[in-house]
C-alpha cells in the first residue's frame, strides 16, 4: 500500500500552475522541493532526468531546455542534496533519478508537489513520470494536466518574453497532444483542469482536494483570479490568429469556437519577429532578473 502521495502538475508555461502549487501548499497540506536554481519553487526534475538518460528532447522556446548532460547531472544532485539530507547518490543514472524522488516524497511526506511548465511538450520526461509511478509502488501519483486557452497562453508568452506568438503555438500543440497521450496511458491517476475552471469554479478542484483528503480551507474565488483571462481581446497590434490544428484540439479539451478567434493581421509576423530580436538583443546586453525558465 502507498505510504506517500506525490502531485505533478503538467502544463504549459503560464498557464496557472505556480497558482495552483500556492495553493495546495497553502491550504491542502501538500509541500514543495527547496530549490535555489529556479523560481517559482520549480526543479525541472523529469526533463533533467531525461538529458541526463540521453533521452530525446525537443528545443522549447525561449528555455535554455533541453539540458546537457553535465549540467542536467549536477542540478539534479544539487537539488537532492539541499533537500534529502545525507542523500547518497546510486552509481546508475536511472537509480539516481528513482531513488531521488522516492527520497524527495519521503521528504516531503506525506503530499510532495511539483510543477514544471517545461515537462508536458517533452514526451520522453511524460515516458519517466509513468515509469515511476509503476517503480515507486509506495508512493500514490496524481497527475493534473493543467490547460488554458491557446490565445491567452501564446498572449503571455508574448508580453513576457516576446515570443514568437507561431513558434508558441506549435509548442502549444504538441504540449496538449502529449497530454491526451498521456491520460490515456494513466487514467485513473490523470486529472485534466482548464484554467478559466479553476479561476471560476468552486468544484473544480474537487478531484484534487480529495486525492488531498483536505477540505477547501478558502474558495478558490478569492485566491486565483480571472483578471488575465483574453486580455489579448484588447490589444490592437496583436494580431494573431490560431491554425485549425489549434482550434480543434482547443476544442477537445471544451473551449467553444468564439473563445478561439481572433483578427489575423497580415503585417504582425513581421512585427512578432522584430519584437523578439529586440528583447532578445536586450538581454544579451543588460540581463534581466526575471528567469526566462521560470513561468
Amino acid at each position: 500500500m502507498p505510504t506517500n502521495k506525490c502531485i505533478i502538475i503538467l502544463s504549459e508555461r503560464s498557464s496557472g500552475s505556480s497558482a495552483l502549487q500556492n495553493y495546495l501548499v497553502k491550504f491542502a497540506g501538500a509541500k514543495h522541493a527547496f530549490t535555489r536554481r529556479h523560481f517559482e519553487n520549480e526543479t525541472l526534475y523529469w526533463t533533467k532526468a531525461a538529458s541526463i538518460l540521453g533521452l530525446p528532447q525537443v528545443k522549447m522556446v525561449d528555455s535554455r531546455v533541453p539540458f546537457g548532460y553535465d549540467q542536467a547531472k549536477r542540478d539534479i544532485l544539487e537539488l537532492l542534496s539541499e533537500n534529502v539530507p545525507g542523500f547518497v547518490p546510486p552509481p546508475n543514472d536511472y537509480n539516481l533519478i528513482m531513488e531521488g524522488w522516492r527520497q524527495l516524497c519521503q521528504r516531503y511526506a506525506p503530499l510532495f508537489v511539483e510543477k514544471s511548465p517545461h515537462h508536458l511538450c517533452e514526451w520522453s520526461a511524460l515516458e519517466l513520470i509513468l515509469q515511476a509511478q509503476e517503480v515507486l509502488d509506495e508512493i500514490e501519483f496524481l497527475v493534473v494536466g493543467l490547460v488554458r486557452n491557446p490565445l491567452d497562453t501564446i498572449y503571455s508568452y508574448y508580453k513576457r518574453w516576446k515570443s514568437i506568438p507561431a513558434q508558441v503555438e506549435k509548442q502549444w500543440v504538441l504540449s496538449y497532444q502529449n497530454l491526451i497521450k498521456f491520460q490515456e496511458a494513466l487514467p485513473q491517476k490523470t486529472v485534466i483542469l482548464r484554467y478559466e475552471d479553476m479561476v471560476s469554479q468552486p468544484d473544480a478542484l474537487e478531484p484534487i482536494l480529495q486525492f488531498c483528503k483536505a477540505l477547501p480551507r478558502e474558495d478558490p474565488h478569492s485566491f486565483f483570479h480571472a483578471r488575465s483571462v483574453q486580455k489579448w481581446k484588447s490589444d490592437r497590434v496583436f494580431g494573431f490568429a490560431l491554425s485549425e490544428e489549434s482550434q480543434r484540439l482547443a476544442q477537445r479539451y471544451g473551449y467553444k469556437e468564439e473563445e478561439l478567434q481572433n483578427q489575423h493581421l497580415f503585417w504582425t509576423p513581421a512585427l512578432h519577429t522584430l519584437m523578439h530580436s529586440a528583447y532578445r538583443f536586450g538581454r544579451k546586453i543588460r540581463p534581466l532578473k526575471i528567469n526566462p525558465e521560470s513561468e
